[in-house]
């Protein structure tokens, strides 16, 4: 009986134990869910004025808030500023967790952990750190323009990158820049946005190659651009064969090759080539200022044309091209006796016509007078041109001297241009200063000047303009122009100066025609 009564009781014992486990009674475990596990991280993206702070965190099967704490207090047990908090849904993942923060100040240390908390609680990481440092400027070289023979602009950006900062540029012919030349700093400000930066050298070798950069300095220290280069420009020599001018056939014509210039060393040889025209002989070609004598020509002139090559001591060479208008005419200086290419015709007194001083052709015009011209006809005429002479009056004969220029297309068609000292008297028809106009042997136009007489003594520079339509005279203290109420043309080939009761002399002699 005994045996039975313990086997029972060990039964109950078993089923009482069992019954307990199962209502959970008996000492079963009823922890709540673990808080957030959190890992403070490195902080990444450091400039002198922010950083991006990061870690990770475990939700623990929880809804959970994360974000960091950080300041400048190495234990953090205050702490100067949160970032925004963020929120992770509940599970057992491992989540990487970042916030940027700014506003910061260089060449600080500070100290950040990741914090995070759910229903169970709240869990702060162990404390990292950080120091914010000063950078240096950040510098590009762009490229040169504005390129000319002796000078360039260079051109660069620089971003401060928040620190007071100076730039400048250095170049040189040195491809390393090992030796240069440096412009002046030139404060750009403390911002954070690029500034341009430029600098326009000079006094450059022509053609040659000027390599340069740009460079910056701040409290951070001191930076510099790539190495950039520029090619100055290699100008030729300017030629110049001077302005284009006019000579009259049968002259001296001169070129003139004086103006070229070339931007570095010297011209050292001239060239001149006739490209068009009649041919003609220069007395030298390699000369500075070659000369020729101008072609026989037709009333309507003709255009002969030169081009002048330079070479420089660069080996370098440049062209230019002059145009001299050849024009018929006749031109006498009286530089020379030439008194027997005149044909003289005197009337009443004899006079005497004969080469004085080398330079005036004089006139004994006696009691009465002479007329002198060429001794035979010009080639050809033109019903417009242009007749100078210079005429000094010298000794009056009688009542009074007069002067006369005939310009000739025959005996009947001709302009006659007068005029005379009266000294005390008045001037009367016909014997009035005037420019007349003779068709057929008629005078058709007539244009009277009374109040220009000459004295003597004076040197008077004519100058008579003609065309088909009008005829003007310039020389005796102002101009007169013949009224166009006639315009047949006058083609003159031919011309012939009188004086009457008159000594003078003449010089500078000159009949052109054509336009």
């Amino acid at each position: 009986m005994k045996s039975w009564r313990n086997t029972g009781f060990i039964v109950l014992s078993l089923f009482a134990a069992l019954f307990l486990v199962a209502c959970g009674g008996g000492g079963g475990d009823s922890t709540a869910p673990p808080t957030p596990v959190v890992v403070t991280g490195s902080a990444t993206g450091i400039t002198n004025v922010g950083a991006t702070l990061n870690g990770s965190v475990n939700p623990n099967g929880l809804a959970t808030e994360v974000w960091f704490e950080w300041g400048t207090s190495p234990t953090l047990a205050t702490f100067d500023n949160t970032v925004p908090k963020q929120t992770f849904p509940a599970g057992t993942t491992v989540q990487s967790v970042s916030a940027p923060i700014t506003g910061l100040t260089f060449g600080t240390t500070y100290y950040f952990r990741l914090a995070a908390s759910n229903s169970s609680g709240v869990t702060k990481g162990v404390i990292g750190n950080f120091s914010t440092s000063a950078q240096r400027p950040t510098v590009t070289t762009l490229a040169a323009d504005n390129l000319a023979a002796t000078s360039a602009t260079l051109h660069g950006g620089v971003n401060p990158n928040l620190l007071a900062t100076d730039a400048w540029f250095e170049y040189g012919p040195n491809a390393t820049l090992a030796t240069f030349s440096k412009s002046t700093d030139v404060p750009i400000g403390s911002g954070s946005a690029v500034v341009p930066t430029s600098f326009t050298i000079t006094g450059q070798p022509f053609g040659g190659t000027v390599f340069f950069r740009a460079a910056a300095r701040n409290n951070a220290g001191e930076q510099k651009g790539n190495i950039d280069n520029v090619s100055m420009l290699n100008p030729p020599p300017v030629a110049n064969a001077g302005a284009d001018n006019s000579v009259l056939q049968g002259k001296t014509g001169t070129l003139d090759g004086s103006g070229s210039t070339t931007p570095s060393g010297a011209i050292t040889s001239y060239l001149w080539t006739q490209v068009n025209g009649t041919p003609v002989t220069l007395s030298d070609n390699t000369a500075v200022k070659p000369t020729f004598t101008a072609p026989t020509v037709t009333a309507v002139g003709a255009v002969l044309r030169f081009q002048l090559t330079v070479t420089d001591s660069r080996s370098m060479t440049a062209s230019d091209n002059v145009d001299i208008t050849v024009k018929w005419g006749f031109l006498d200086d009286f530089s020379t006796n030439t008194t027997g290419q005149y044909g003289v015709t005197t009337f009443g007194t004899p006079g005497t016509f004969t080469w004085v001083n080398q330079g005036a052709e004089v006139v004994n015009g006696g009691a009465n007078g002479l007329t002198f011209s060429p001794l035979s006809p010009l080639s050809s005429g033109s019903s417009q041109g242009v007749f100078t002479v210079d005429f000094h009056p010298t000794t009056r004969y009688g009542s009074h001297g007069g002067f006369w220029i005939i310009l000739r297309q025959d005996a009947n068609n001709n302009y006659e241009i007068s005029n005379f000292d009266w000294g005390a008297g008045t001037p009367t028809a016909p014997d009035q200063a005037a420019i007349r106009k003779y068709v057929g042997g008629v005078m058709v136009n007539e244009a009277l000047f009374p109040a220009t007489g000459y004295t003597q003594g004076g040197t008077y520079n004519i100058k008579i303009t003609f065309s088909p339509t009008q005829v003007t005279l310039e020389g005796f203290g102002g101009a007169v122009s013949l009224n166009p109420s006639n315009t047949t043309a006058i083609s003159v080939s031919q011309f012939s100066v009188e004086t009457g009761l008159q000594d003078a002399s003449y010089d500078n002699i000159q009949l052109v025609v054509g336009p």
